[in-house]
């Protein structure tokens, strides 16, 4: 469809807990978000029909922007009619279900196998197992790792094209006698991304038992591309979603087909590096999986933990991080069995808010370490490479505290420098980024638009200095001439309230042996919204708290500090009780 004839949009993102959806529409002439509502998402129950909850969501949106969405049928009308009666376009994203088992299959796991890794990454597939030349496992071996693995995808990758046949030609006859041994019926799909010269030879080998689906070779001379293997996987994710019961009504009005949610956000976070000609980076922690994506260099990155969840994966996320990691987040010593506990409720109750303070520490000690936990595989990360970072996910965006969100984000990243931040408190970036494709246009006037919330400016300090000594001074110019003067100490952070769409001038200059982003004096221009500007100069004082006294003071002195609260901070004294209290 040609963006000119778009006039309004519905789009629709299904998670593992909660359905989002979003009306888009062209007022005076530019796209604006003019309405959103979110239900429960109904798959897993007894209706197993995603359908239901949008229509719930959709019958009260209805009511508040005065725009009827469906036929007497139930059917989603389109194009949109006379008197705000239908939708010019029906956008879809999803993250619910279980991941797609996949094994591997490629020459060395260096280089073919890395490329498959990354080609699926923002597709919600489980590599389960890898078959390379490097495996040690000979041929009956890695016969039965293909088939004990059960795959429902296998993706076969290596060689250069015109490059060597005689070994990619072994793993594509070893393909074919594992899924000969395979029922029927369980039999899985496979992807070809190899050397081009035997793109024939792999359907024919294997066609006559499994679904075959060619793709150009992922490797293409000394670099990658993946862009085009990611085309066909985004058409099996949909082929695989549209043909399961809980989304053949949805699929059957869709104009977009359903796409993968994580792929729609490393998409815009492409479209953002691009558009600003820097790094971006974006954080995506939701119930049932963490998303990583990074952009940066004309590249994209993108991580994502299928069982590294706040809701859903929390017990399983407890098991993969450890108890150690989480409490060194935490200003008390967690009760025997107290971390277990938590998870596993969350788990039953995934959209259920922490019950008092202590909740709500554990909440933020295991997202701080499940963005840890998946950080190491994007590399180093700081300031100069960041420019800009977009926080995902009820945890990181729904605590109406934007210091509170960014001093989590610096301790989760430990990165150096300043960063700008924005959080997607209305779950767009999926949309936006599907919409890319579609309606260019719409995407970058919702981005400029009300589309994203502008949260600050947050930097970072870095190096070594005792407590208590001036770390760094700031001087900070608001636009109305009022000036403010600030010595932050190390070991402190400083929220500086701007408000939105006003601007301070930040000057800043450090003492000896510490730098921002390697610099001792630095002048920014940081944007006001919710959060202001934050200076966080706590060097290494949380890893450097010999007591648990200690580290509570310094964590409730933290949280009072980017909450507003005012006042001696009070530690309740069982959070100071032993281990087994």
């Amino acid at each position: 469809m040609n963006e000119s004839g778009i006039n309004s949009i519905l789009a629709a993102d299904f998670g593992s807990v909660n359905t989002r959806a979003m009306l888009i529409e062209q007022v005076d002439g530019e796209y604006r978000l003019v309405g959103q509502g979110i239900g429960r998402t109904t798959m897993g129950r007894s209706t197993e029909d995603a359908y239901q909850g949008l229509a719930a969501i959709l019958r009260k949106m209805s009511e508040s922007t005065g725009r009827r969405f469906f036929d007497e049928a139930g059917q989603l009308i389109r194009p949109e009619q006379s008197d705000r009666v239908g939708v010019d376009y029906f956008l879809t994203t999803t993250s619910a279900g279980q991941p797609l088992r996949a094994v591997l299959v490629g020459l060395y796991p260096q280089v073919s196998i890395a490329a498959a890794r990354r080609a699926i990454a923002p597709f919600y597939i489980d590599a389960v197992a890898e078959v390379h030349l490097e495996d040690g496992l000979g041929a009956k071996g890695r016969l039965n790792r293909i088939i004990h693995s059960r795959p429902q995808l296998i993706f076969i990758t290596g060689g250069t094209d015109g490059g060597a046949r005689a070994v990619l030609l072994e793993m594509l006859a070893l393909t074919r006698e594992a899924v000969l041994l395979m029922p029927q019926s369980n039999r899985p799909t496979v992807l070809y991304a190899g050397n081009s010269s035997l793109a024939i030879s792999a359907r024919e080998m294997l066609s006559q038992q499994v679904e075959v689906l060619i793709a150009p070779n992922i490797r293409q001379g000394d670099g990658e591309a993946l862009d085009p293997v990611q085309s066909v996987l985004t058409g099996n994710f949909d082929n695989v979603k549209r043909h399961s019961k809980s989304f053949q009504r949805i699929a059957s009005m869709s104009d977009s087909g359903l796409t993968p949610t994580a792929r729609g956000v490393e998409t815009l976070t492409a479209f953002f590096a691009r558009s600003l000609d820097k790094g971006v980076l974006t954080i995506d922690c939701g119930s049932a999986r963490t998303m990583l994506s990074l952009a940066r260099q004309g590249t994209v990155q993108t991580v994502v933990q299928n069982d590294l969840g706040l809701g859903h994966s929390a017990a399983a996320a407890l098991e993969l991080i450890g108890d150690e990691e989480i409490a060194r987040w935490l200003p008390f010593h967690p009760r025997k069995g107290e971390l277990a506990q938590y998870t596993l409720n969350k788990g039953l109750r995934s959209s259920s808010a922490p019950l008092d303070m202590r909740e709500r520490y554990i909440e933020y000690a295991l997202l701080r370490a499940a963005i840890r936990q998946m950080k190491p595989e994007l590399g180093q990360l700081d300031g100069a490479q960041i420019g800009l970072v977009l926080l995902a996910g009820a945890t990181l965006t729904g605590s109406g505290i934007g210091a509170l969100d960014m001093l989590l984000l610096a301790d989760a990243l430990e990165f150096e420098g300043v960063v700008e931040v924005k959080s997607d408190r209305f779950g767009v970036l999926p949309t936006l980024g599907t919409l890319a494709s579609v309606a260019p246009k719409a995407v970058i006037q919702l981005i400029i638009g009300n589309a994203l919330e502008h949260v600050g400016s947050l930097v970072r300090v870095s190096g070594r200095a005792a407590a208590g000594e001036t770390a760094v001074k700031v001087k900070a110019m608001r636009e109305k001439g009022e000036t403010i003067e600030r010595e932050v100490l190390a070991g402190d952070v400083w929220h500086l309230p701007a408000p939105a769409a006003s601007a301070i001038d930040l000057r800043m200059q450090t003492r000896r042996g510490l730098s921002i982003g390697g610099k001792r004096r630095l002048r920014l221009q940081a944007r006001g919204g919710r959060g202001g500007a934050l200076i966080d100069a706590r060097l290494d004082a949380q890893a450097g708290s010999k007591t648990m006294t200690e580290r509570a003071v310094n964590m409730l002195r933290w949280y009072a500090a980017v909450t507003g609260q005012e006042g001696p901070v009070a530690i309740p004294e069982s959070w100071l009780e032993g281990v087994d209290a």
